[in-house]
């Protein structure tokens, strides 16, 4: 197992689109596969509905995101990013957040008016981000 650089992490981040999510509510640990997009200092996250990671992330904002790429035993990298995550609140910053999304994950449908609309008035789960407080990464 070898470390991988910053540079080399940061890029093999920007290649992929889904991570595993971590959180931690009640004293009980939850994990869930989940759609990312990053930016220069945090990932964004769209949960389309609410659940026990919405529940979870209200009672404990500390997050761990978990992204991986295995073709063999001999033959992987992961990347395990540690931060606080919150919920996107700020119209311009939740359409912003919308936008990228769209653009990388292509989950939304319709306008990012109305996802925006549907997040704030509680339809739809939300924008969530994870400010990256640490990074690591390794492969074999």
């Amino acid at each position: 197992m070898h470390e991988l650089p910053q540079d080399k992490a940061l890029e093999f981040i920007k290649t992929k689109k889904y991570g595993n999510l971590a959180l931690c509510g009640r004293n009980q640990p939850y994990c869930i596969p989940i759609a990312y997009t990053h930016t220069d200092a945090a990932l964004l996250l769209y949960q389309s509905s609410r659940g026990r990671a919405l529940e979870y992330l209200e009672e404990n904002q500390r997050a761990c995101f978990e992204i991986h790429d295995i073709k063999g035993f001999r033959d992987w990298k992961s990347v395990i990013i540690e931060g606080w995550i919150s919920r996107v609140t700020d119209p311009a910053e939740l359409r912003d957040a919308i936008r990228r999304i769209e653009e990388n994950i292509n989950l939304i449908e319709g306008s990012y008016e109305d996802a925006a609309q549907a997040i704030t008035s509680g339809k739809a789960g939300g924008v969530y981000k994870i400010l990256i407080e640490r990074l690591s990464a390794v492969q074999s």
